[in-house]
């Protein structure tokens, strides 16, 4: 039988493979809530330069990702964001915060139970705007990558 060692660079690539994957299913899953007819165009960045240290945990990053969905101006956005909420509102593992900025834009953040967070926002466009920040992985052996 084979046995095999992976090295504490791999486990750690592994897990930032695993954090950056799961992120931009989440990210796709929230964009497809505009309905088909409604989307001019789809950009999901797929790398990152950087990663982030998790201010809350030593030694661990989290590695950040954006969708943007460009919309056709008859968008309903209203419906858009109210699906979102509705959605991960009645989701097991999903804390749903929403908010309204100075200028009456509305924003939902939604925190997984593993800590990911996803900022989802209409913007001027009309734009559905996905922020992602991947939950936490350990970063040991990831220093000096050129992407992420």
């Amino acid at each position: 039988s084979l046995s095999g060692c992976a090295s504490p660079g791999e486990s750690a690539t592994g897990q930032l493979d695993l954090a950056k994957q799961t992120t931009l299913t989440v990210e796709s899953l929230i964009a497809a809530y505009a309905p088909a007819n409604d989307v001019a165009s789809i950009h999901q960045t797929l790398t990152s330069n950087v990663i982030f240290p998790c201010l809350s945990k030593q030694g661990q990053s989290y590695w950040p990702g954006t969708t943007v969905v460009n919309l056709k101006p008859s968008a309903n956005t209203a419906s858009i964001m109210t699906a979102i909420g509705t959605k991960y509102a009645t989701d097991n593992g999903w804390l749903i915060v929403d908010n309204t900025d100075a200028s009456g834009n509305e924003s939902l953040v939604l925190t997984s139970s593993a800590g990911a967070k996803y900022t989802v926002t209409i913007v001027q466009g009309p734009q559905l705007s996905i922020t992602a920040l991947s939950s936490c992985f350990p970063t040991a052996g990831l220093s000096g990558m050129k992407s992420y």
